[in-house]
């Protein structure tokens, strides 16, 4: 999948500014801030030992919804299942975690002191595209109706481009420049598997929350799970070594405001 998703991506995008370009009566928008809690599951980290591979840190982003009917919305109009219950969201987001480092357990003391010592940096600047499936009608929960107090939950798929920028660093020192073997490193570290090049990764996302109407604006709740095509998010990748040789995922748990263009 991951040899076809740059082609999918640039589909998607096509058709999602095509459709905004015709979007004068026929769609209707929405713009949105989030800030949430990014949980890193990285090779700093056994595979095994859930503590040690999630690493925490804050990320925040900006929104835009598109809706597959108009702001002059009516029932005559009529609609269809997909434009009751699906929108299209468009997102950018920032996330730079600068204290990455080992949480979990260790067989001897000198082991333990080199992976306190050695603090892996996450900076992402992300962009997605997703399509959301809303379990309850859309013009029953709407901008075009008094939707104070309504609740709508629902589920998302996406596909995401990502700018990564990795450090890692050794006693606050990065190893940016410096040559291998990293002997300041455990063994598995100190040769071919450190990368710091900034990189272009994608990603692939599922993820579930629930839309809260506001007077005029509405709140949401997400939880999503991300699946990069990478093992180097962080910049470490040991393939040959069965407790770290998976991709890098991420959960992010945010909640948004939403500004509702046409709301009563």
């Amino acid at each position: 999948m991951r040899k076809y998703l740059p082609e999918l991506v640039a589909v998607l995008l096509f058709f999602f500014f095509i459709t905004i370009s015709r979007a004068q009566t026929n769609f209707s928008h929405e713009v949105g801030a989030n800030i949430g809690i990014a949980s890193f599951q990285t090779d700093m980290g056994n595979k095994s030992e859930f503590a040690s591979q999630n690493q925490a840190s804050m990320a925040f982003g900006i929104s835009y919804y598109l809706k597959f009917f108009g702001s002059q919305y009516n029932w005559r109009s009529g609609t269809s299942f997909f434009s009751e219950h699906f929108k299209m969201k468009a997102e950018f987001s920032y996330i730079n975690n600068s204290n990455v480092g080992f949480e979990g357990t260790t067989t001897s003391d000198e082991i333990r002191k080199k992976l306190e010592a050695q603090k892996a940096q996450i900076k992402l600047y992300n962009f997605g595209l997703n399509l959301e499936y809303y379990f309850l009608k859309l013009e029953d929960y709407s901008s075009f109706y008094k939707s104070s107090g309504s609740i709508n939950p629902f589920v998302t798929i996406g596909v995401h481009y990502s700018y990564s920028q990795p450090d890692m660093l050794v006693n606050d020192v990065s190893l940016k420049g410096q040559e291998e073997p990293y002997t300041e490193l455990i063994d598995k570290w100190q040769e071919g598997a450190i990368f710091l090049e900034a990189e272009n990764i994608f990603s692939a996302s599922a993820g579930a929350g629930v839309r809260f109407g506001l007077d005029k604006v509405d709140f949401s709740l997400e939880a999503r799970y991300q699946y990069y095509f990478s093992d180097v998010v962080e910049g470490l990748s040991a393939p040959d070594d069965p407790v770290n040789n998976n991709n890098d995922t991420m959960v992010f748990l945010n909640a948004g405001i939403i500004y509702v263009f046409g709301k009563n």
